[in-house]
């Protein structure tokens, strides 16, 4: 007896080939079926249609250094375009009399006056200076820099604001008799050999002032300040000091006012006078004779006031 295959029969009876994709005949060993994964076919796919065009992307690479070459450029350019340094000095000479009324507003730059006895004019020297690409066109800048200056009467004005990488140094030689008026952005500012009134206002900068014989007036934001000597026993000297240290040496005045946000202060020599000296924060160091302070008062507020009182040779 012999069995053969249920199906084997179905497919004998129905024609089917043994070829045919529906047998249950076991596949051509020549070539055998493979079949994919669901995650397989997926990263397949993945590679073939997503894949990005990869021949722009040295294109976008190189797009982006030039970019960043011209922003540096620029940058540089900004930065050390104007490296070279020019000056030009202007020079005049105006008539004055002997007592006038000099006022000088500057911004970056020193200034200095001086008083000369017997003297009738203001001498001015303007040093002016200035950046540009190469030597000669910051020369030619510097030149372009203002001084101006109006004379109304025995008032002489002078002004300089010539803008951003500009700056003018001022010498000036005056009568002896003049009143003088500084009003300075950045830079130091001295003043000497004068028979009048001097007022200093200084933002950045030291100041000095020696040799004066009328009332002074000095306002400093951040810089130190040095006075004297100063012979006037009319005359007053009112000082005020933002930042930095003040020096008082061999002051004859009626009355001083000196007051210091932060800094120290020291009174040298001789002093004749009454008034008073305080400190915010700071010390206040007294190296007088004793009778030359004993109308002054003395404060520090954080500080110390040490008093080194000196003794008349006999």
């Amino acid at each position: 007896m012999s069995f053969k295959p249920e199906n084997g029969n179905r497919d004998d009876s129905q024609g089917v080939s043994p070829q045919s994709g529906s047998s249950g005949s076991p596949p051509d060993e020549r070539y055998p079926e493979t079949q994919n994964s669901p995650e397989e076919e997926g990263r397949r796919g993945g590679r073939l249609g997503g894949r990005p065009d990869r021949g722009l992307v040295p294109v976008v690479v190189v797009g982006l250094l030039l970019l960043a070459l011209v922003v540096g450029g620029i940058l540089l350019w900004l930065s050390y375009g104007d490296r070279a340094g020019g000056a030009s000095v202007y020079e005049d000479s105006i008539e004055s009399g002997s007592e006038p009324v000099v006022r000088l507003m500057n911004g970056p730059g020193r200034v200095r006056i001086e008083g000369v006895e017997g003297q009738e004019n203001v001498e001015i020297s303007a040093r002016r200076y200035a950046r540009g690409r190469n030597p000669a066109v910051a020369k030619e800048n510097a030149a372009d820099v203002p001084v101006n200056i109006s004379n109304e009467g025995s008032a002489i004005e002078l002004s300089s604001d010539g803008g951003r990488g500009t700056g003018v140094d001022y010498d000036l030689r005056v009568p002896s008799g003049s009143t003088v008026e500084v009003e300075s952005e950045a830079g130091d500012v001295e003043v000497s050999g004068l028979d009048n009134t001097v007022t200093v206002l200084a933002r950045s900068g030291d100041v000095s002032v020696e040799d004066i014989q009328g009332s002074i007036g000095i306002e400093s934001q951040a810089g130190d300040v040095t006075v004297g000597p100063v012979s006037t026993e009319t005359g007053n000297a009112e000082i005020n000091v933002g930042s930095g240290d003040l020096t008082l040496t061999d002051l004859v005045v009626g009355i001083l006012e000196a007051h210091v946000e932060a800094g120290d202060v020291a009174l040298l020599g001789r002093f004749s006078g009454s008034g008073s000296v305080s400190v915010e924060t700071g010390s206040i160091d007294v190296r007088l004779p004793s009778e030359d302070a004993k109308d002054l008062t003395f404060e520090a507020r954080v500080g110390q006031v040490s008093r080194d009182d000196e003794q008349e040779p006999e």
